[in-house]
């Protein structure tokens, strides 16, 4: 009986160690999808406040420039590095070069926040992003290198979106 339980005690590990993983991914996809969910759920809130449309919510003094005819009064400009352009953020969206991307389609919004670094490497290893997430479609990110990168004007853009977390 000793002698079976030995033979088979290099299976019975395996199985455990098996079983241990598959319960591990399930914790961690539940873990995933409450966070998510608990992000829609801000922002579901948020579009219930105004209404149902979904609007930046902005307490900072708004950009000055040109309202969209689209997506109504500009509320903050994000200008580029080099060269001209800037990301617009209007109240009912945001304008990105030629992209165009009304709040209402977006399903999440995660901040990457920068860091302090003094070396080129490490500048472009730390550089922040605002990555908005559309219901369809490829992500859209304003990335550090690219943008004037400010973590309290990304962190308010990404709150006043509903999106907090």
């Amino acid at each position: 009986m000793l002698d079976t339980i030995l033979l088979n005690l290099p299976v019975i590990f395996f199985l455990l160690v098996f079983v241990g993983l598959i319960a591990f991914c399930v914790w961690y996809l539940k873990a995933f999808y409450a966070g998510r969910a608990e992000k829609q759920k801000a922002a579901e809130e948020q579009r219930r406040r105004h209404g149902g449309e979904s609007v930046l919510e902005w307490s900072e003094p708004y950009a000055q420039g040109e309202p969209d005819s689209e997506f109504g009064r500009l509320v903050v400009q994000i200008p580029k590095r080099l060269g001209r352009g800037a990301a617009c953020f209007y109240e009912k969206g945001v304008v990105l070069g030629a992209k165009r991307l009304p709040y209402s389609q977006l399903k999440d919004v995660v901040l990457l926040e920068a860091e302090d670094t003094m070396t080129l490497r490490d500048a472009i290893k730390d550089s922040g992003a605002l990555w908005l997430y559309p219901k369809k479609g490829s992500a859209i990110a304003l990335r550090g290198l690219n943008y004037q990168f400010d973590n309290a004007v990304m962190e308010a853009i990404k709150n006043g979106l509903g999106f907090r977390a």
